[in-house]
C-alpha cells in the first residue's frame, strides 16, 4: 500500500470508529490501528470496505459483541460503500438496497434473540454479504452471485448456530464422561463462553504493581515471553476481557506454573502435585492433556498477545486455544469464566 493510501486508511478507521462510538483507546480501536499499521500491501480500491473489515476483524478477535444499535451502524457504513463500488451492471441500486433492507429487518426483529456466539461473528457475516454485493465474492474468495446473497446470509447464520449447538452438546457429553472418573465441577469445561465486561478500573488494576510477590502480570509475561514491558502493555491493551483475565490467572499462579513446567518430564510427579494442589483425582488422559498445555504455555501466551488464535472460519472457535485452556483449567491455573467473579 502506498504511504498516502495508508494514511487515508487510518483516517477512515478513525472516522468509522467515531461513528460506531468506539474510542481510540478501546480494545477494538487499539487493535484496528495496530492492524492498519501492519498492512504491508493492500489494494487501493474501496478503502472504506478495507477499513470496516479491519474494524470487524478487531471486534471478533477482541470478543466484542455489538449492541443492536452498533451492528445497525456497522451495516449502514458498509451499505454506503456499495453503490460506488459494486460491479453489477445488471441490477439497479434498488434491488441491492432491498437485500440490505432485509438484513436490517432481520436485525431489528431477531438480533436480540441470537446467541452471543452468533452475535460475536455477525460483523464478519455482514462483511461477507457486502463483499458479495460489491465484488461477487465473499471475503474468502468464494464466488456468489447477487441472487444468492440472501441465501448465503441465511446459510452463514445457520452454519454458526448449528455448530455451536453441536459444540455445546459435545462439551456436555465430555463432561458427563469426566464426572464418572473425577469430581470436576460441571461448570468447569465451559471455558470458551463469553465473559462479562471488565470495568475500566478493574482493567487498570490488572497492570498494577501491588502483587504480594511483586510478580505482576507484566513481570510474569516478561519472563515467559522475553518481551519488552512496553510492547507487552500495548498488546494487553487490545485484548478481550476474557483473554486478559486468563493471562492474569496464569500470572497469579505463576509459581505453580513454573513448578509444573519442571515436573512435565515426570508424569507421576506431575500428577501427584496436581492432585495435591487441586484436591481432586485426575485421570491419565487429563494429566496428559494438562502436561501438553503446560509445555506449550509460551506458545499460548504469545499467540493470545498477538491475536493469532483466529476463530475457525466455519465454526467461530479456535480448537487449539480451547484445548490448551482446558488443560490449564484442569489443574487450576485458570478459572472457569462461568464461575462468579471474585473481587480483585
Amino acid at each position: 500500500m502506498q504511504k498516502g493510501s495508508s494514511l487515508t486508511l487510518r483516517k477512515l478507521i478513525y472516522k468509522y470508529l467515531d461513528v460506531l462510538h468506539i474510542k481510540l483507546d478501546h480494545k477494538i480501536g487499539v487493535l484496528s490501528i495496530q492492524s492498519s499499521d501492519r498492512i504491508a500491501s493492500q489494494t487501493t480500491d474501496n478503502l472504506e470496505f478495507v477499513a470496516m473489515r479491519i474494524i470487524g476483524d478487531a471486534s471478533v478477535k477482541t470478543r466484542h459483541i455489538f449492541t443492536i444499535s452498533e451492528i445497525n451502524d456497522f451495516l449502514t457504513i458498509l451499505a454506503s460503500s456499495i453503490n460506488a463500488y459494486n460491479s453489477y451492471k445488471d441490477y439497479d441500486d434498488a434491488y441491492i438496497g432491498n437485500i440490505i433492507f432485509v438484513i436490517y429487518k432481520d436485525l431489528t426483529e431477531n438480533y436480540s434473540t441470537f446467541d452471543d456466539s452468533l452475535k460475536l461473528v455477525y460483523p464478519r457475516i455482514i462483511l461477507d454479504v457486502v463483499s458479495i454485493l460489491i465484488n461477487k465474492v465473499d471475503t474468502k474468495g468464494r464466488k456468489i452471485g447477487v441472487y444468492g446473497a440472501l441465501n448465503y446470509y441465511e446459510e452463514k447464520k445457520h452454519e454458526y448456530n448449528s455448530y455451536y449447538k453441536k459444540y455445546k452438546h459435545h462439551d456436555q457429553e465430555s463432561l458427563g464422561r469426566a464426572r464418572s472418573n473425577t469430581k470436576i465441577n460441571s461448570k468447569a469445561v465451559k471455558i470458551d463462553s463469553l465473559d462479562h465486561q471488565l470495568k475500566d478500573k478493574d482493567r487498570k488494576i490488572l497492570f498494577s504493581d501491588n502483587n504480594n510477590n511483586n510478580n505482576t502480570i507484566l513481570d510474569s509475561l516478561t519472563e515467559i515471553t522475553s518481551r519488552d514491558r512496553k510492547d507487552l502493555s500495548s498488546s494487553l491493551s487490545s485484548l478481550s476481557d476474557i483473554d486478559l483475565k486468563r493471562l492474569k490467572d496464569l500470572c497469579n499462579n505463576y509459581d505453580r506454573l513454573r513448578k509444573y513446567c519442571k515436573l512435565a518430564i515426570n508424569e507421576k510427579e506431575f500428577k501427584k502435585e496436581a492432585e495435591k494442589d487441586t484436591g481432586k483425582k485426575l485421570g491419565d488422559n487429563q494429566i496428559y492433556h494438562a502436561i501438553s498445555s503446560v509445555k506449550k504455555v509460551k506458545i499460548y501466551v504469545e499467540n493470545v498477545l498477538d491475536h493469532k488464535f483466529e476463530p475457525d472460519e466455519s465454526h467461530g472457535i479456535n480448537h487449539i486455544k480451547h484445548n490448551l485452556e482446558y488443560g490449564y483449567l484442569l489443574i487450576g491455573l485458570i478459572e472457569s469464566s462461568r464461575k462468579p467473579r471474585k473481587p480483585f
